[in-house]
């Protein structure tokens, strides 16, 4: 048995999680001190993640960056670290130490694991909100793929729609997305 990277019965701070070593076996984040361990995402999941930030990136105007996986230290009252299967934050990001933090976001995007859907569809759009990110999408990639595409209005996410096939938003900024196109092929 491989000993685990982390302390479970430890209390940890965003800066002792930022310090932990760095373990690729696994998907780690941060809620409320806590430390959650969950498998790697699976090669359909990543084939859904990667096509989207090919399909974001090169509409991205100046100034703003598409990442993956990145820790971003939510600046919430209790120590969470969300680590979003994709983002959209100012480029500003790169030029500071430590975590990125909710407030370099204007876009987190959580992509539905079968392991996953109560964390993407409950737990991450309270704590997103909560941290004042701007704009949250949830992709479902069961066919046909689909996009709950989720605006910050006075402190909560509201739905502004939840398209199949292609969508256009105009913020954060103007993206139009294929989601046909997320399909791994077959």
């Amino acid at each position: 048995m491989t000993a685990l990277p982390y302390d479970p019965h430890h209390y940890y701070t965003v800066d002792e999680f930022a310090a932990l070593p760095e373990d690729t076996s696994a998907h780690y984040e941060l809620q409320d001190g806590v430390v959650i361990m969950s498998p790697k995402p699976v090669k359909e999941h990543m084939f859904v993640s990667f096509e989207l930030y090919h399909q974001i990136r090169s509409q991205l105007p100046r100034g703003l960056c598409a990442l993956g996986e990145i820790d971003v230290d939510l600046q919430l009252a209790t120590p969470v670290v969300r680590a979003p299967d994709l983002l959209i934050a100012k480029t500003s990001v790169f030029g500071q130490r430590g975590l990125a933090t909710a407030s370099d976001l204007l876009l987190a995007v959580e992509v539905i694991s079968p392991g996953s859907v109560r964390t993407d569809t409950v737990t991450k759009p309270v704590d997103y909100a909560d941290a004042g990110i701007p704009h949250y999408w949830v992709i479902d990639p069961n066919p046909p793929v689909t996009a709950t595409v989720y605006r910050l209005v006075d402190g909560a996410y509201e739905e502004s729609q939840r398209p199949a096939g292609q969508f256009t938003v105009n913020e954060p900024c103007a993206l139009t997305i294929d989601l046909d196109a997320l399909l791994p092929p077959s």
